[in-house]
């Protein structure tokens, strides 16, 4: 488990400090030597981190919240996300290994985690987790329809967190981080930003109606999708690049 704390202390977990040992520093004593005098170090020194959080409102699309009394919703807030660079550095720090070969060993990794999910394979990684394919039904089908390997298709990938990592971010600092600057959106809002919009454009992307409504991803999808089945919106394209245009008098 890989974590930073307040201070800019780092900390590796002894598996993977001792995988990274075992392939690119055999041979090399004093570089394993070093390790272990860090590994006695962290773990004596070792503090949880602080997470910062904001707070939301939501608006339910079936009105049980209103504009006046909206839900209230929490997030973290965004952060710039740790490279393998810097992951690369941190580890490097912990255990005397050479940078470059920290960069191999986390390339090798991913490629290894890639090639077992493949291979339809759950990869388990001490002191991370584990991690496994989801499948799912390109359309719905029920127990009387002919399902062959045409209809399937991988819908994602799961991670579950080990029992350690899940003990360690429980012991995490929660702080404060102020309200997430994001207007409320209501239905009616919704309505007459899009209709405005499609006086001007044939069609629109979720990420424009983000923009547009000034609202968070989640609250798009599921306006765009409630307009869809109400028969206001025709929804076109793949999945992946989805877009929206009026159905005849739906705006």
């Amino acid at each position: 488990m890989y974590a930073i704390d307040g201070d800019n202390s780092h900390t590796c977990s002894p598996s993977f400090t001792h995988m990274v040992a075992t392939i690119y520093a055999s041979g090399r004593r004093h570089e394993i030597e070093n390790l272990d005098k860090n590994m006695r170090k962290t773990k004596a020194t070792k503090k949880s981190g602080t997470i910062a959080y904001q707070l939301n409102p939501r608006f339910d699309l079936q009105g049980e919240a209103t504009e006046k009394n909206p839900l209230m919703g929490v997030s973290i807030v965004p952060t710039t996300p740790v490279t393998t660079k810097e992951m690369a550095e941190r580890i490097g720090y912990a255990t005397s290994v050479n940078k470059t070969d920290v960069v191999a060993v986390l390339s090798a990794l991913g490629h290894e985690l890639s090639r077992a999910l493949l291979d339809g394979r759950t990869v388990q990684v001490d002191e991370i987790g584990s991690f496994n394919v989801k499948l799912g039904l390109k359309e719905r089908k029920y127990l009387d329809d002919r399902v062959t390997h045409h209809d399937i298709e991988v819908k994602g990938i799961s991670f579950r967190p080990c029992k350690e990592l899940k003990e360690a971010m429980r012991g995490a600092d929660i702080v404060s981080g102020g309200h997430a600057v994001r207007t409320l959106l209501t239905r009616e809002i919704a309505e007459k930003r899009l209709r405005a919009f499609f006086e001007e454009h044939p069609y629109i992307y979720r990420s424009q109606m983000e923009a547009i409504c000034e609202c968070s991803t989640y609250l798009a999808t599921k306006y765009l999708n409630l307009f869809v089945e109400e028969g206001r919106l025709r929804a076109l394209g793949r999945k992946n690049s989805r877009f929206y245009a009026p159905a005849p008098e739906g705006f």
